[in-house]
C-alpha cells in the first residue's frame, strides 16, 4: 500500500485515474444502453471528451448527454454508480473549461439553463451532485474574476476599475466607492494595515456586509508590504463577529483557497486561521493577537458552531479532490524545501508551509466528515512513522520538534473524527515511539514524544469506548 501523504490514488483528476473512471462507465455504457445506439454514441462521445478547453457548446452537449444517461438509468440497479462516476468526471473536469462555458451556465433549483449563441436552453431534472459540482465551480470563477478586479483598482484607482469592482462584487456603483474609500484608509502608502484606524470605522464597515468582508479580504490580498497581517487578521474577526454571517464568509474563503490546488499563495494561512475561527462561538483570539490557532481548541465540542461546521464540512466534502490536491501541493512544497540543499530565502518559507500545515490539520479535526478523515489519517502515516519521507528530509533534523508537535495534533484530530478501523494503525503508530524519541534524542523531544504516545492511548480507548457503546 502506498503511504505517501495524501497518495495520488485518492484523486481522480491525475490521468490513471481519469482513464479508470472512463473505463468503468464505457462498461455500463455498453451494457446498459446498447438498445439505443444513438444515445449510447452520444454517451461515448461525452465520457471520452476532454475537459481541457472546452467551449460553451460543446459543455452544453456534454451535460445534456449526461442528463440523458442518467434518465435512461434511474430505474436501473446501475444508476447510483454511473451518477458516482458521471460525478467524478465533471468534478475533474469542470475547473478545466474554458470560463466562458461556465459563465453559459445558470444554476437553477434543480436544473440548468445555458445560454449559448444567443439561445437559451433548460435542462430539467438534473442530479443533485452534478448540479452542486457546476455551483461551487462557477463560485471559483467568481472569486476568480473579484480577486482580479480588486488587484486592478489597488494598482490604478479609476471610474472604469471601480465599475469592474461594483460588476465583480455585484454592489451598486456607489456602494462600491463607499467601502473602497473607507477601505484605503486602513493602510499606508506601503501598503501596511494602520490598526488605530479601523476601530473608529467597523459600525460603518460592518453596515455594508459581507460585501465589505470581501472586500477588505482581497484588498489585504492585493496589497503589498503587509507588515502588520496579524493586526489585520484580528481586524478582520471583528468584522465577520460584528457581520453575524460566518458561513459568507467562509464560503468566501475557501473558494479563495481551493481556487489554484498547484499553488500555495502567501494568504493561505490566514484563510484557514479565519476559517478556525469562524467554527466557534467563542474566540479567546477576539481579545489578542494571535499567530497560530491555539492547540486547546481540540478540546473544544461544545464551543463549535454546528451550522458553520456542517455547512464547511458539506463544502469541503463536495471538493474533496480540489481541497485534498491543494493540501498535497503545499506538502510537497515542504519537503522539496525540507531537501533543498541551499534553502536561501524561499517563499513560502518552511516555518510559514509547516504552520500553514498545522492550520489546516486543526480546522480538519473540527469538522470531520470524509475528506477530514482521509487528510488526517494519511497524515497520520506520514508524520507517525520515523521511516516515512518527511523524517528523510535533508533538514529533518532542524524542524523534527515541529514534526513532533503536528503528530500530536494529527492524533488528537484523530481522535475526533476516526473509527475503529482506524484502531489498527493507532497501534502501529504507538509502536514507532521509540524510535521517534531516538531521532533526536534531546529531554524535549523525547517528552513530546511521550505524551504523544499518551494520546494515543487515550485515542484508542475513547474510539474503542464509543463504538462499544453505539453497537
Amino acid at each position: 500500500m502506498d503511504l505517501r501523504f495524501l497518495s495520488a490514488d485518492i484523486d481522480p483528476a491525475k490521468a490513471t485515474n481519469l482513464s479508470s473512471l472512463k473505463q468503468k462507465a464505457m462498461l455500463l455504457i455498453d451494457q446498459e444502453l446498447a438498445d439505443d445506439q444513438n444515445l449510447h454514441d452520444n454517451a461515448a462521445v461525452a465520457i471520452m471528451n476532454d475537459y481541457d478547453g472546452m467551449g460553451a457548446e460543446t459543455f452544453l452537449k456534454q451535460l445534456h448527454t449526461y442528463s440523458l444517461i442518467l434518465n435512461a438509468l434511474k430505474n436501473k440497479a446501475v444508476f447510483q454508480e454511473m451518477a458516482a462516476l458521471l460525478a467524478n468526471m465533471l468534478r475533474a473536469g469542470v475547473y478545466k473549461v474554458d470560463g466562458e462555458a461556465l459563465d453559459a451556465v445558470t444554476v437553477r433549483r434543480d436544473a440548468l439553463q445555458i445560454h449559448v449563441n444567443g439561445k437559451s436552453t433548460m435542462i430539467g431534472a438534473v442530479n443533485a451532485e452534478l448540479l452542486t459540482i457546476l455551483s461551487l465551480g462557477k463560485e471559483s470563477r467568481e472569486t476568480e474574476r473579484q480577486l482580479m478586479a480588486i488587484d486592478r483598482l489597488v494598482k490604478h484607482r479609476d471610474e472604469k476599475n471601480l465599475q469592474a469592482v461594483s460588476q465583480a462584487f455585484k454592489i451598486p456603483l456607489h456602494d462600491t466607492q463607499k467601502i473602497a474609500h473607507l477601505i484605503e484608509k486602513l493602510f499606508d502608502g506601503q501598503g501596511n494595515f494602520i490598526r488605530k484606524t479601523f476601530e473608529p470605522m467597523i459600525d460603518e464597515l460592518a453596515r455594508h456586509g459581507n460585501h465589505a468582508f470581501e472586500l477588505l479580504w482581497c484588498y489585504f490580498k492585493s496589497m503589498k508590504g503587509r507588515a502588520n497581517r496579524v493586526s489585520f487578521l484580528n481586524a478582520l474577526q471583528h468584522l465577520i463577529s460584528r457581520i453575524k454571517r460566518p458561513k459568507h464568509a467562509l464560503r468566501f474563503l475557501l473558494a479563495d483557497f481551493c481556487r489554484h490546488p498547484e499553488r500555495v499563495e502567501p494568504s493561505d494561512r490566514n484563510a484557514i486561521m479565519l476559517a478556525n475561527i469562524l467554527l466557534r462561538t467563542y474566540n479567546k483570539e477576539l481579545d489578542v493577537d494571535i499567530e497560530m490557532t491555539p492547540e486547546e481548541v481540540l478540546s473544544v465540542y461544545n464551543g463549535l458552531e454546528r451550522d458553520v461546521v456542517h455547512y464547511a464540512q458539506f463544502r469541503i466534502d463536495s471538493v474533496e479532490y480540489r481541497f485534498s490536491s491543494k493540501v498535497v501541493t503545499i506538502h510537497e512544497k515542504l519537503v522539496a524545501l525540507l531537501n533543498a540543499t541551499t534553502p536561501g530565502k524561499q517563499t513560502p518559507s518552511v516555518r510559514h508551509l509547516l504552520f500553514l500545515e498545522r492550520e489546516i490539520f486543526i480546522f480538519l479535526s473540527l469538522l470531520s466528515g470524509k475528506t477530514a478523515h482521509l487528510i488526517l489519517v494519511s497524515a497520520l502515516n506520514e508524520y507517525g512513522d520515523p521511516n516515512a519521507g518527511i523524517y528523510r528530509t535533508l533538514r529533518a533534523t532542524t524542524y523534527l520538534p515541529v514534526f513532533l508537535q503536528h503528530l500530536k495534533i494529527i492524533v488528537r484530530g484523530v481522535g475526533r473524527v476516526g473509527t475503529r478501523d482506524d484502531v489498527g494503525l493507532l497501534k502501529q503508530i504507538s509502536e514507532h515511539g521509540y524510535r521517534l524519541s531516538e531521532l533526536n534524542g534531546t529531554p524535549e523531544n523525547q517528552r513530546s514524544v511521550m505524551r504523544t504516545m499518551e494520546w494515543i492511548d487515550n485515542v484508542i480507548r475513547s474510539i474503542t469506548t464509543a463504538n462499544w457503546h453505539s453497537a
